[in-house]
């Protein structure tokens, strides 16, 4: 997710109500742990508290045959393209048709998990032969990188180069950890040396740049736009064009920590076991050290030209769980210990975005009104609790997990036809979220796939096999 200044619609709405939330409500019985978080070693869970609190069977369930089997079946076309606009019963929905970076990348790296998990399900291998491929002609050959946007046909709709590129990384070595294929592999590690190469930041790679990265990039480029939609991508509600969305702009000089770019460099390690790529990121985990707010026990996205952050806690809470469980999973490829604890003090700080009253973030703002509650921090909500309890012995995140997995599947899960609903306004019916109350997929506004849950169950399945052990011997 990216966010901005002036952005409206759903996710905009969400963003400003989680900020109110998290002045305003706390999760009863949610600990200060930074004491006990020390950054020391802490044993797996026993086996027993891990099956007590998890349903490896149900998990893997919810995963393939729940969801990416309908996403396998309806969105890969015979050329690669992914068609993410899709409704309820896995049609096509809108008139868009589009291949953004993000959405392609996203779907491919589900498609490369459902493959290792399913033990070889030759319909996901065949998937991502089609999409990685298709995927690899969205490569700009004369100036490096991948085109943000093109048509199903590959005719380019958006040339800009942005933060999106993580994607193209995380999705090509994803896939050719789990095939195996160099081509991909190969794919992956040049596009970290073109980006290293071209959108450095000291050891950071970002950034939002013209096409041949001379400059940047127009404002309001690298994001979804386009007739009929909104300014954050939405369908606008008369179906005339609203103009861009304003993208995420720093301060001049300003300097920014790519959630989704440190992902896709863990997932590009993890698949090649470079060790370019692993003095990429202890450089970066050097400089987070350095700039975390150790009083209030958060790691800014953003910050000025002096590295003085510029962020705020409240306004992405979706965001500090994904930090705490990218810091926790650095640590099990072999990253020092001591980022266990900023990424459990950056998970206690989410907390207090926390709605319990509904179970999940977001939901209600500071006049007690309901909103928007999207999916996607839900399951980063599940995701981190559920791996700072096992691995990090956080046993009292439990109730959080449980309480959000609960929340989760009564609410977002369809059971009628599988898959996962967008949002959810507490008090209020489905039909309230208009048209895109039903919809499974979207390539804007917000972009809606199943890389969120994949990433969710993924970690769940990992965690939690009984032959347990991280690659560093953590």
């Amino acid at each position: 997710m990216r966010i901005g200044p002036g952005m409206t619609g759903v996710f905009g709405k969400w963003i400003l109500s989680s900020a109110l939330v998290f002045s305003s409500v706390n999760i009863a019985g949610a600990q200060d742990t930074s004491a006990k978080a020390s950054g020391k070693k802490a044993a797996r869970a026993p086996e027993a508290e891990i099956q007590q609190n998890l349903d490896r069977a149900w998990v893997k369930k919810a995963f393939l045959n729940d969801m990416m089997e309908h996403w396998v079946a309806a969105s890969v076309m015979p050329n690669g393209f992914i068609q993410e606009n899709l409704d309820r019963q896995w049609k096509p929905w809108g008139t868009q048709r589009e291949a953004s970076l993000n959405g392609q990348g996203r779907v491919l790296y589900t498609l490369a998990i459902a493959y290792e998990v399913s033990g070889g399900d030759k319909r996901y291998l065949d998937a991502i032969n089609k999409a990685a491929d298709f995927l690899l002609k969205m490569h700009d050959d004369e100036f490096g990188g991948y085109y943000n946007r093109v048509t199903p046909d590959l005719k380019v709709i958006d040339d800009t180069k942005g933060s999106f590129q993580s994607f193209a990384i995380f999705s090509l070595a994803s896939a050719g950890r789990v095939t195996k294929n160099q081509k991909y592999l190969k794919a992956a590690m040049d596009a970290y040396h073109e980006l290293k190469a071209k959108m450095s930041d000291g050891p950071f790679i970002s950034g939002n740049f013209k096409r041949d990265f001379s400059g940047p990039a127009p404002r309001g480029a690298g994001f979804g736009r386009g007739p009929g939609r909104g300014g954050n991508g939405a369908p606008s509600a008369t179906g005339a064009p609203q103009g861009p969305p304003p993208g995420f702009q720093l301060a001049p000089g300003g300097h920014r920590l790519d959630v989704h770019m440190f992902e896709a460099l863990l997932g590009l390690y993890e698949a090649t076991k470079s060790k370019e790529v692993w003095d990429t990121i202890t450089a970066q985990m050097d400089v987070m050290a350095k700039v975390y707010d150790y009083d209030r026990g958060y790691l800014s996205e953003s910050y000025d030209k002096d590295w003085k952050p510029t962020g705020n806690p409240a306004g992405n809470p979706g965001h500090l769980f994904e930090w705490a469980s990218l810091l926790s999973r650095a640590v099990e490829l072999g990253a020092d210990q001591k980022f266990i604890q900023l990424g459990s003090r950056n998970l206690d700080l989410g907390l207090k975005s926390y709605n319990k009253d509904v179970g999940g973030l977001g939901g209600k703002n500071a006049a007690g009104e309901p909103t928007m509650m999207l999916w996607w921090p839900q399951c980063e909500v599940i995701k981190a609790t559920a791996h700072y309890a096992i691995l990090r012995g956080r046993s009292d995140l439990w109730p959080v997990h449980h309480q959000t997995l609960d929340f989760v599947k009564k609410t977002y899960l369809d059971p009628e036809y599988g898959g996962w609903f967008e949002g959810y306004i507490p008090g209020k019916p489905r039909d309230a979220l208009g048209d895109r109350a039903y919809i499974k997929g979207a390539v804007d506004g917000p972009e809606l796939s199943p890389y969120h849950m994949t990433s969710m169950f993924y970690d769940l399945w990992r965690i939690t096999n009984p032959k347990y052990k991280p690659e560093s011997g953590d």
